[in-house]
């Protein structure tokens, strides 16, 4: 955090505009700010961010990654090796438990729903300059007790999965049905299928869409 009475400088990155537009506005209510830079993908945040030093990061957690960097887990996880004190808020429509426990594992300090980014960005922004983490209420049930214990262990990383398992997830991920899995991997259709459930169960994903967003997040597909 800046010393007191010193502006703190912030970076966003998001790809669409009318959201960058609305954290520009809602910063105006923090106090002494001042936006520094902004990306639109996680190639250009990584170049900012190289050459911008900043005291606070704002970031989506799905932007387009044509130019190769990738977005999602990886880019976090990169940004913290390159950025170790750097506080990082994420901001996502994501609603799944097995990411909100990764993002967490991969080191950011604020994470935000976009559904309610009005209500609690601030309250983030102030907690996360303090030193504290901040969880939005819609997530914290996602890193609770009754989480997945496996999951929580390892903060939903591949690790946690066999081998064979998340060959299973990230064929299914890339549009194979549980019978063409069997049939390239010479396997039976209830093998995969038990290998399919035994993945979500480990991820704490409950959902065909959570896993497939999964998947993608930490560069499966």
């Amino acid at each position: 955090m800046s010393p007191p009475g010193e502006t703190t400088r912030i970076v966003i990155a998001d790809d669409h505009p009318v959201v960058a537009l609305g954290i520009r506005a809602l910063l105006k209510g923090f106090g002494q700010v001042e936006v520094v830079g902004e990306a639109s993908s996680g190639g250009e945040l990584l170049a900012l961010l190289a050459d911008e030093p900043c005291d606070l990061l704002i970031t989506d957690f799905s932007m387009p990654y044509e130019d190769g960097t990738g977005d999602g887990l990886p880019l976090l996880r990169r940004l913290r090796r390159d950025h170790p004190k750097l506080p990082i808020i994420v901001l996502t429509m994501v609603h799944n438990p097995a990411l909100t426990r990764g993002m967490l594992a991969a080191g950011v300090n604020g994470l935000v729903g976009k559904m309610a980014m009005t209500k609690e960005l601030l309250l983030a922004i102030g907690a996360v300059l303090n030193g504290r983490t901040y969880i939005c209420e819609s997530m914290r049930d996602h890193v609770s007790d009754a989480a997945t214990p496996q999951a929580a262990t390892h903060g939903a990383d591949p690790a946690v999965l066999s081998k064979r398992e998340a060959e299973v997830v990230r064929l299914y991920a890339q549009g194979l049905t549980v019978t063409q899995i069997a049939e390239q991997l010479h396997r039976s259709v209830k093998t995969v299928s038990q290998q399919k459930n035994d993945a979500m169960r480990k991820l704490g994903v409950t959902s065909n869409t959570q896993l497939f967003e999964y998947a993608r997040a930490y560069g499966l597909l």
